[in-house]
């Protein structure tokens, strides 16, 4: 009855699929959610997905009569994929009160903000998995966590057999997440016979990875395990092509985007593996909570003629946690009384899965909500090629 109870407040109550009650031409002030997005930069690709969730979420809730009676409006603040320009954002949302902010996008600019937000708030959704913020506390980071997804893989690859694997990182805040992430999970019982034949690194500003593939084909993997997002995924794969080598390649699940890997097939690899989350394998779900909190997600970009990429579940549940907590809290809630309701919120449904913050990692969801995906550059479709938490079907 609680998961029920929670998933008709946050996909009806929030997306209603109740009669329209329309805003008045004079009504109340809206209210305003502040969102510090990479929509310029080196991150737009993904900045752009994570706007356009929110403006799909922002039409539906105002049409549906707002948020507490108030109409919903998302503030955009666009960062430039600068680590320097989103701090100056950041101390800006701090100087208007606001009690929390979703954002920014990219590993190293959540980092570069954290600080600000640590002891007092306002509280903070970073749209980046790969931060592992302290428990209890105002800041979240969004969707399945980057060592999850990472655990995940490897355990799909041992379990295929596959146990020499090579890694090739960025040298960037998200490579070195990544590196920490393979450490761990070599830390895993389960991974005991799982070894790195090779371990390589390259600059994001680097037109070429071939030294580090020469290394890395002679090392002869079973698989190739990389996490890397934009150009330095693109410099990664033509690598990887250009040496030969025909081997499963694991990737970050930030370049599922149809528009951006069509760039890449002249030289994709035969074999590209995600981590995706559980909104792309809906048929994989027996009917509950979660499989209609997806419809909801699914429902909202078909009624706009678009169908979504990985990045847009990023800014998806975030939205949908806050507008629940602001549905309880009221109006005028506080960074301090967000920070409360958050981190004790469990049995919240999303499109990830059923959400429990109370696990202290200040995701929620872990790794039943993954599932690895094969891309199928023939249709632009990602097949689901495991169950959850990465085991083999």
């Amino acid at each position: 009855m609680r998961l029920r109870s929670l998933i008709s407040l946050a996909a009806a109550s929030v997306l209603a699929v109740t009669l329209p009650v329309p805003l008045r031409a004079q009504g109340p002030a809206p209210l305003v959610i502040p969102v510090i997005v990479s929509l310029t930069g080196a991150a737009a690709f993904i900045g752009k997905n994570d706007q356009q969730s929110l403006e799909l979420i922002e039409k539906v809730v105002n049409a549906h009569g707002g948020i507490n009676h108030r109409p919903l409006h998302f503030q955009y603040f666009d960062d430039g994929t600068n680590p320097q320009t989103v701090v100056q954002i950041a101390n800006q949302v701090i100087a208007s009160k606001a009690p929390i902010v979703i954002g920014p996008t990219l590993t190293q600019q959540c980092l570069a903000v954290a600080p600000l937000f640590v002891a007092n708030g306002p509280a903070d959704y970073c749209l980046s998995p790969a931060i592992n913020p302290a428990a209890g506390g105002y800041i979240w980071s969004t969707s399945i966590s980057a060592q999850n997804l990472n655990d995940v893989a490897v355990r799909y690859l041992r379990e295929r057999g596959l146990k020499r694997m090579a890694i090739l990182s960025s040298t960037d805040a998200t490579g070195q997440e990544a590196d920490r992430d393979w450490a761990h999970a070599k830390t895993l019982p389960e991974n005991r016979d799982v070894e790195w034949v090779a371990q390589e690194h390259f600059n994001l500003n680097d037109v070429s990875v071939s030294a580090q593939m020469a290394r890395i084909k002679a090392a002869n993997p079973q698989a190739i395990l990389t996490f890397s997002v934009g150009a330095g995924f693109g410099t990664e794969l033509h690598g990887i092509y250009d040496s030969g080598l025909d081997v499963p390649v694991y990737v970050s699940n930030g370049d599922m985007i149809p528009q951006q890997l069509d760039g890449y097939k002249g030289f994709m690899p035969k074999e590209v593996l995600f981590s995706a989350v559980l909104a792309f394998d809906r048929e994989g779900l027996a009917a509950g909570p979660v499989r209609e909190a997806i419809d909801v997600f699914l429902n909202a970009f078909k009624a706009a003629g678009q169908t979504p990429n990985f990045p847009n579940t990023l800014s998806w549940d975030p939205a949908m946690i806050i507008l629940d907590a602001y549905r309880h809290l009221g109006d005028n809630a506080t960074a301090a009384q967000f920070r409360e309701y958050i981190n004790n919120l469990h049995g919240f449904a999303g499109i990830n899965g059923i959400y429990d913050f109370r696990d202290g990692t200040q995701h929620g969801v872990g790794e039943n909500g993954v599932v690895i995906v094969r891309y199928n550059p023939a249709n632009d479709t990602f097949i689901p090629v495991s169950k959850r938490s990465g085991h083999l079907k």
